[in-house]
């Protein structure tokens, strides 16, 4: 079984990010029976702000008590993580980045404690979908490239890619049909991938 752990970053329900997520999971499912799929909203976790105690450097886990320590767990028990987010002010929304910040703990786990409250040796694939109302910018929306690559070595997963849609202002996903079957597509080709790394 795949074990698929979906993030939808977007505190707004139904819209650009939903149906984008909708679209790249179906894809999963299209192309394998064997897809388990989580789907968590960040907005709906109670998840807090890291306040860089640094007491997870001394002590395995979070002096935090939320719903940080349950979604620890789901990284580790999944085979792909993918994350989609709209772009607030040139990077993610606050609710999953607080989220991201909050794996100081599993850093602080692997190469401080030496005790990673993680499988590092496990295959995981990790997918980002990022929208932007704005019309496409030279730079496009590479401004969050860095903070998913940081994720997802911390969850030690294998950034696989990104699907940036600009303009969704003036054209929304829910309404272009184009966007969404390019979704599915990307979903088909990283289970794809999936198989043939995990099958070799």
């Amino acid at each position: 079984m795949i074990k698929v752990l979906a993030i939808m970053g977007s505190p707004r329900k139904k819209m650009n990010n939903d149906t984008l997520l909708d679209n790249f999971l179906l894809g999963l499912k299209e192309k394998s029976e064997e897809v388990e799929i989580e789907r968590i909203n960040a907005a709906d976790l109670n998840i807090a702000g890291c306040t860089a105690c640094d007491a997870c450097s001394h002590k395995l886990g979070c002096v935090i008590k939320d719903d940080m320590k349950g979604l620890i767990e789901k990284f580790n028990d999944a085979n792909m993580i993918i994350v989609t987010s709209p772009l607030y002010f040139n990077s993610i929304t606050a609710q999953l980045k607080a989220l991201i910040d909050r794996n100081q703990v599993i850093w602080s786990s692997k190469y401080a404690l030496k005790n990673s409250l993680i499988d590092r040796n496990k295959v995981r694939f990790g997918f980002v979908l990022i929208t932007g109302g704005a019309k496409e910018q030279p730079y496009g929306l590479s401004a969050v490239e860095p903070i998913f690559d940081l994720f997802f070595r911390s969850v030690n997963t294998e950034y696989k890619g990104n699907f940036f849609i600009s303009n969704v202002d003036e054209k929304p996903v829910y309404e272009d049909k184009e966007v969404q079957h390019k979704a599915r597509a990307f979903g088909e080709s990283l289970v794809v991938d999936y198989l043939k790394e995990t099958i070799q």
